[in-house]
């Protein structure tokens, strides 16, 4: 819940959106660190973050070329996709 104008509100997910799926991985404490400064300095959290990248290398080798990426910092990775640097 959230509120806007003193009205609490309940933010509602579209249909088929739901994140169930956990997967695991290790990291070195300095790995995690540098992949959460990139995360933060893209204003996005660490999940996201790494989310995207799966998404855009899933894209990049043609495995999801319908899929688009929601985070608010995907903005940055529209350049790479056409071969140019943000």
């Amino acid at each position: 819940m959230f509120t806007v104008s003193g009205v609490e509100t309940v933010k509602r997910r579209k249909k088929g959106t739901y994140k169930t799926e956990v997967v695991a991985v290790r990291l070195t404490p300095r790995f995690k660190q540098i992949l959460e400064q990139l995360a933060i300095s893209e204003d996005l959290d660490l999940s996201a973050w790494i989310r995207n990248l799966i998404i855009k290398e899933l894209k990049s080798r043609g495995v999801l070329p319908e899929i688009s990426l929601t985070a608010p910092a995907f903005e940055r990775f529209k350049g790479l996709e056409e071969g140019k640097e943000s």
